[in-house]
């Protein structure tokens, strides 16, 4: 199978000017010749229909003479025989005559004996094509006069098969003539479409190759037409394009290269560019310069602002403030140092640079510039700075950056902040020895793990440095006193292990620690350094003290400090600890009602310490919970003994204090139900005691503590009342039974008027609260008898009884027993 060529597949293609006009020259040939043919066979109808119309009218006037002729003379018989005679082989024309009067009886009966049954009237003139078509006889009925007046009826039939197939025979060759009309005509057209079109066609071909890339192809011309011009004219078109483009291409290759040479600078100084159409507000970044930041090319948002979403926020004012100085005209360029946000939520140090392009009225209306990547020049710098400020050895801060840490803080502490700073003077103990046996990179070594146990051990804000060979020196920032340092040098020198060789042998190194402590006679970090390192001399030459504070007595108080709390763990253990019952009486009659429970340690050298020495301390170490849960236990159990051994009636009822430690648990109640249930103790014969400082949190878990044991049947007492909070705002939401007032107000009740009216009124509230009223620190009778004109209910003191033992406390209670009441 043969392809076909270019031409033909153009001059076949439906979209081909050719073929349209050939389609369009038929179409119109079709319809003209069709309207012409149709109207030629309306003109034909018509002649033939009048032709028969004359040959019907004048056979049915001759037909009617005749019938009336010879029906006036009564001779039909005569006139069928005559009219038999001249239709008995008739073929055309007049084929058959009947003639019947008005009773259908036939009087006439000539031509076509054969038919019997006499055919409708045809209407000629509406139904002629049918008639034609359908039958070659057309019938025709008229009424006729026959004699004495009667009217019959003539019908006669006309043959019309010569019309019919002259009629037939007529639209044959109209239609041969319309058909070669049409060939002729489309020949002619093809002909004709051709030549119009064959330079159409080389201008498509040349298009179609221009567009191609063959810029050298040229149209071949044929004649002087119209197309042939346009011909002309396209290869005078394509040779230009073809020397423009030529330009063009050595135009690029010139660009390239010296794109290439632009690229090769860039390259070699490793820098982005950026460009600022300040007045489309867009922005294009290099390549390069989303390499810088980390980002894939052409990645980056064509708005400048986004670009504010890399930079480091501390630095974006900055660089606002210079490119705004920059556009401004106040700088010559734009150059600022800033750090950009890497994928990885890094920073990277660059350096942006730009100049800013004006026009004639100084407007800025472009900017470009430059990104260079300094960041190895930054860490450099930042190395610089590190190792002057630094131990090399260690890492740690040198003497230089110590002493500007330590005056800063100093510094903060002149401007208010009152919290004091320590600083720790340490030195490691027979250093030089290791040095000697072990060699210079042993004792390196040493060193390196030294500073990070001390490192490890720093606070927020605290400061560790080596300044010396093998001396530390430690900031303590924000002490509250003398035990927090105390503590923090303790951890200090207990110093790891240290195994110097792999023969298995470990040293165990030793520091001594001095410390300075700020005051106001000393404000500059010098000097506290030195009291530092004169209370490490002492301690040096000390034999048991590995820790010496420059101020004696604060390293004294330290000392005791920190042998109360190791030896009150001990007696919580052990159960060291005693409960102690002072009696609560009613002022009235100065009868016990009740008794408030108070711890007590009789230490074994100390002799009996106060509460004031060591519960703020196990409150300080967490472990006054403990000691509550000790009280509340031995409560317990005394009330179950003495409840055993007293007749009824004994005011066995014991108050116990809770701290706001204690209440801050969640569960506490939990387990102070727990406790007194298991040890079989009426929960009447227990009341709890809370500071005021409770209220400060009224929506916390000490105030759900309180409503838990409330709801169990417990009576709650705010202790230390009018003291510390606004108690007097919380007190109608408190689920408390009883207030105390504090011993401050009893103290000063009886020479401070305005104090006794706050007294009164403090009766008449919880009274009118429903709560009775408790009065601490009662000492003599002046208090007594003011406190009772007051309606004060019950009283607490040195007047009615000091803090009994169990033993003291059980006696009471049986001569309590044994007294009728008054």
């Amino acid at each position: 199978m043969t392809k076909s060529s270019p031409d033909a597949a153009l001059a076949l293609r439906p979209s081909s000017i050719r073929i349209r006009l050939l389609l369009a020259s038929t179409v119109v040939q079709v319809v003209l010749l069709s309207l012409l043919l149709a109207n030629s066979v309306r003109l034909m109808n018509n002649a033939v229909s009048a032709s028969l119309d004359t040959t019907i009218t004048q056979t049915a006037s001759m037909l009617h003479a005749m019938a009336t002729a010879y029906g006036e003379q009564g001779r039909l018989g005569a006139l069928q025989d005559v009219l038999g005679e001249l239709l008995a082989d008739a073929d055309e024309g007049l084929i058959y005559v009947r003639i019947h009067d008005t009773g259908e009886r036939l009087l006439v009966s000539a031509g076509r004996p054969m038919l019997t049954h006499i055919p409708e009237p045809s209407e000629h003139r509406r139904r002629f094509l049918e008639s034609l078509l359908a039958s070659d006889v057309v019938h025709v009925r008229r009424p006729l006069l026959l004699p004495r007046n009667e009217v019959g009826v003539l019908q006669f039939g006309v043959s019309v098969s010569v019309l019919a197939a002259a009629r037939e025979a007529i639209m044959q060759q109209g239609l041969a003539i319309a058909l070669a009309e049409i060939l002729l005509t489309f020949i002619l057209l093809s002909t004709l479409g051709y030549l119009l079109t064959r330079n159409l066609h080389h201008l498509l071909e040349g298009s179609r190759a221009i567009a191609n890339g063959y810029l050298e192809h040229r149209v071949k011309t044929r004649g002087n037409d119209e197309l042939a011009v346009i011909a002309a004219h396209f290869n005078v078109m394509a040779a230009n394009l073809q020397a423009r483009i030529a330009e063009l291409q050595r135009t690029a290759e010139r660009l390239q290269a010296s794109e290439e040479r632009h690229a090769l600078a860039l390259r070699g100084a490793n820098d982005g560019l950026w460009d600022w159409d300040i007045d489309a507000d867009t922005i294009y970044y290099s390549a390069r310069f989303c390499e810088i930041l980390g980002v894939e090319p052409h990645s980056l948002s064509t708005v400048p602002e986004d670009f504010l979403d890399y930079v480091h926020p501390h630095e974006i004012d900055a660089y606002r403030q210079r490119l705004i100085d920059h556009l401004k005209g106040d700088s010559n360029q734009f150059m600022v140092e800033l750090r950009v946000r890497q994928p990885d939520d890094n920073y990277r140090w660059v350096l942006m640079r730009g100049v800013a392009s004006r026009s004639s009225d100084t407007h800025a209306c472009r900017m470009a510039g430059s990104l260079g990547d300094i960041d190895l020049r930054k860490r450099a710098e930042r190395q610089l700075v590190h190792d002057a400020l630094h131990d090399g050895l260690t890492g740690l801060p040198n003497r230089a950056m110590f002493i500007e840490h330590a005056n800063s803080a100093l510094a903060q502490r002149r401007r208010g902040n009152l919290s004091q700073i320590a600083i720790l003077a340490i030195n490691l103990e027979r250093f030089s020895l290791v040095n000697d046996s072990y060699g210079h990179a042993v004792g390196d070594e040493l060193l390196r793990r030294i500073a990070a146990h001390i490192a490890a051990l720093m606070r927020n804000g605290d400061i560790c440095a080596r300044v010396g060979g093998d001396q530390f020196a430690v900031l303590l920032n924000g002490v509250e006193n003398s035990i927090d340092t105390l503590r923090m040098c303790e951890q200090l020198i207990a110093l790891p292990e240290f195994a110097p060789a792999d023969d298995g042998q470990r040293l165990h190194p030793r520091c001594r620690v001095g410390v300075a402590i700020s005051d106001n006679e000393r404000e500059d970090a010098e000097s506290l350094l030195r009291d530092a390192d004169n209370a490490l001399h002492k301690a040096r030459r000390s034999e048991t003290a590995a820790i010496e504070f420059f101020q004696t007595e604060m390293h004294a108080a330290a000392l005791r400090a920190l042998r109360i709390e190791a030896e009150l763990r001990k007696a919580l253990t052990e159960g060291g600890l005693q409960v102690y019952y002072q009696p609560i009486v009613g002022l009235d009659d100065r009868r016990p009602v009740g008794f408030e429970a108070l711890a007590r340690w009789p230490h074994p050298t100390l002799g009996l310490l106060s509460p004031a020495e060591f519960i703020p301390l196990a409150e300080t170490l967490d472990l006054i919970h403990d000691i509550g849960m000790v009280v509340l236990a031995a409560t317990c159990a005394e009330l179950r003994e003495w409840a055993q051994r007293l007749p009824a009636g004994a005011p066995l009822r014991v108050s116990v204090n809770l701290s706001v430690r204690q209440l801050a648990r969640p569960h506490l109640a939990d387990e102070l139900l727990a406790a007194i249930d298991r040890s079989g103790v009426a929960r009447n014969a227990i009341r709890f005691e809370v500071t005021e400082s409770v209220l400060a949190r009224p929506d916390g878990p000490a105030i759900d503590n309180l409503h838990a044991l409330r709801a169990a049947g417990f009576d709650i007492l705010i202790d230390d009342f009018g003291t510390g909070y606004s108690t007097l705002s919380y007190l109608h939401t408190m689920p408390c039974n009883q207030v105390k007032l504090d011993g401050s107000f009893v103290r000063s009740i009886t020479h401070d008027e305005r104090l006794r009216a706050i007294v009164r009124h403090s009766i008449e509230l919880a009274h009118d609260l429903g709560m009775t009223v408790v009065a601490e620190c009662i000492e003599d009778e002046a208090q007594l008898e003011i406190l009772r004109t007051m309606g004060c209910d019950f009283g607490q003191g040195y007047l009615f009884a000091r803090p009994l033992d169990r033993e003291a406390t059980f006696t009471l209670l049986e001569c309590l027993a044994g007294e009728p009441p008054r």
